[in-house]
């Protein structure tokens, strides 16, 4: 018996779509793992505040949120830490801090839950190589407060050789 190109065609789209249902009908979650609870976040719908129930929420208090390193010699690396404390009724959670540019590091903050109350620190490092002149980056702190995202400055005035 001959078959033509057409019934391998519908062959092959029946056999697809079987795939497909058992996939989908299999879900994403391998046995034995946990659930991951997302209790922790919370982005209101609206602004609106009236009517809804009270959440306890985390609040991220930075002591500032600029950093002047002043006068810094071309070449060389400036640390700077940024204090915070958690005035909020529920635990802070950092989920990532990002720089606006590959000059300045961040590589050391709290990677567990900051319970209300308690206090932190961001380190950021500041590299001046090829920066000569007036200088300001910005460092993203994304977490579980609201607002989500909060910034943080850094500015130096680098100067050259001569």
């Amino acid at each position: 018996m001959k078959r033509t190109k057409g019934m391998n065609h519908t062959r092959s789209f029946r056999i697809g779509l079987i795939g497909l249902a058992l996939l989908l009908s299999g879900g994403c979650q391998l046995p034995g793992e946990e659930q991951i609870s997302t209790d922790l976040i919370h982005i209101p719908a609206t602004a609106r505040s009236e009517g809804t129930p009270k959440i306890l929420v985390p609040v991220i208090a930075f002591s500032d949120t600029i950093a002047a390193l002043g006068i810094v010699a071309e070449g060389t690396q400036v640390e700077r830490a940024f204090s915070f404390s958690n005035e909020g009724k529920a635990p802070l959670i950092i989920s990532d801090v990002s720089t606006s540019c590959g000059c300045a590091l961040a590589e050391k903050w709290p990677r567990s839950p900051i319970h209300p109350g308690e206090t932190g620190t961001i380190a950021i490092r500041f590299d001046s190589r090829g920066r000569v002149g007036e200088n300001r980056k910005e460092i993203f702190v994304v977490t579980n407060a609201t607002p989500s995202t909060t910034t943080l400055t850094i500015t130096a005035e680098v100067i050259g050789p001569q």
